[in-house]
């Protein structure tokens, strides 16, 4: 994102420039009267700022639909963000999985790849698979045309070197210079944040309607993760950390969890917590369709237990119902505490997605203050385990159309703020 300029002519124009990018990437296909429709700004100036994106190729023409108007012969043409001006490279690394993408600006997925690994594994092992990943993803790509690489992490990291300090599901990753690493290897400018932190700013993306409330992103994966978006702005504790619901405490005599606590949330419903949970009904003489499957070959993970669930196998169907109750009294909680407007879930759970949601529900309902559960929607996100990706790929694109920062008038409140101290 570029520099921000006091108060000047350059930095109205700029200004009023990504609003008009902003204004068609939403609203597209859309027509020059449209955008100043919705930015308020008068057509002579939206005309002048699109015909300067185009030449700059962040934005192009394309016919309209001739049903819009046949009166006066051929119909208007529409803009469109230029989604082929430049490619992002999207790294999701994730305790037990490895999700590399290709994209466009828009954040569309060209070309994916991902891998399991084994997150005791030591760090320059699964570092070599990732850079693997990538070079086959990105193949023959010129790098001109990589704008950069976005990588979503596990865990404690430093967003503006890359580091990542701890993960609790990670073990042998600790003061890992992960991002600085890639970026030299892969020769892009590279951006890293955290996974749950992605996960919401793909919901944003995706939906401008959440500009105007308040919404809960969780991410059911190898871990449990928390994001609030409130008006848009994603709430961010001390140190970069918040969100960890997985390590809320529901059980204080409950297992003993990674992070030393004990009766953590995900002592429950993480994905270790569902693998013992099954090999426990095995052996106990059930769950015989995933043990007949575990003892084919297949591995033991929850995506398995999942899809025997969607399938039909009572068993496995039961554990998930026990997900989505253990996962209901916690979302219960911050129904009552925050009040949102909306809690959305994430994670590979396409194939369980209406049984998951339907446990959850049951669960917010008996739980829940009444008044705070009518208003809220609970539903799953659309791209499922891929959020934090794709979350990757516009922590990249985000620079070509969010507003720049008004550095000035942060620093004169600042100084303001230690002048009346003093």
């Amino acid at each position: 994102m570029s520099q921000s300029r006091i108060g000047n002519t350059d930095l109205i124009s700029e200004l009023n420039s990504r609003l008009v990018l902003h204004a068609v990437r939403v609203m597209q296909p859309t027509f020059r009267a449209q955008v100043s429709r919705s930015t308020g700004l008068n057509p002579a100036t939206v005309t002048s700022i699109v015909n300067n994106l185009i030449e700059q190729k962040l934005l192009r023409e394309a016919p309209g639909n001739a049903a819009a108007n046949t009166r006066f012969g051929r119909p208007p043409l529409m803009l469109e963000v230029n989604c082929d001006l430049k490619r992002i490279l999207a790294i999701d690394l994730e305790p037990d999985h490895i999700r590399v993408a290709l994209t466009d600006v828009l954040a569309r997925i060209l070309g994916y790849r991902e891998q399991k690994i084994d997150r005791f594994d030591n760090p320059e092992s699964i570092l070599a698979q990732i850079l693997k990943l990538c070079r086959v993803v990105t193949g023959n790509l010129p790098l001109r045309q990589l704008q950069g690489v976005g990588l979503s992490l596990p865990g404690l990291i430093d967003r503006d070197s890359g580091i990542l300090h701890s993960s609790t599901n990670m073990p042998r990753w600790k003061d890992v210079a992960i991002g600085p690493w890639l970026g030299k290897q892969l020769q892009a400018p590279l951006k890293a944040d955290r996974s749950i932190h992605l996960a919401a700013l793909y919901e944003k993306w995706t939906h401008p309607e959440a500009l105007t409330r308040k919404v809960i992103v969780i991410s059911l994966r190898t871990g449990i993760g928390m994001s609030l978006l409130q008006d848009g702005k994603l709430y961010v504790g001390s140190g970069g950390l918040s969100g960890e619901i997985g390590h809320t405490i529901v059980d204080i005599n409950g297992k003993p969890c990674d992070c030393g606590s004990r009766g953590c949330l995900e002592t429950l419903i993480g994905a270790p917590a569902i693998v013992a949970r099954a090999k426990e009904m095995i052996a106990d003489g059930k769950a015989r369709a995933l043990s007949e499957r575990v003892s084919a070959g297949a591995p033991l993970t929850p995506e398995l237990i999942y899809n025997l669930a969607s399938s039909g196998d009572a068993d496995c169907a039961s554990m998930v119902r026990a997900i989505g109750h253990y996962l209901g009294i916690a979302l219960s909680n911050l129904i009552n505490l925050l009040g949102p407007d909306e809690i959305v879930v994430c994670g590979p759970i396409d194939e369980v997605e209406a049984p998951l949601l339907d446990a959850i529900r049951e669960q917010i309902d008996r739980s829940a203050l009444p008044r705070l559960r009518e208003a809220v929607v609970v539903r799953a996100a659309a791209e499922h385990e891929k959020m934090p990706l794709l979350g990757a790929a516009v922590l990249i694109s985000q620079d070509l159309f969010e507003l720049p920062s008004l550095r000035h008038s942060e620093s004169v409140i600042a100084s303001a703020v230690e002048t009346a101290g003093g």
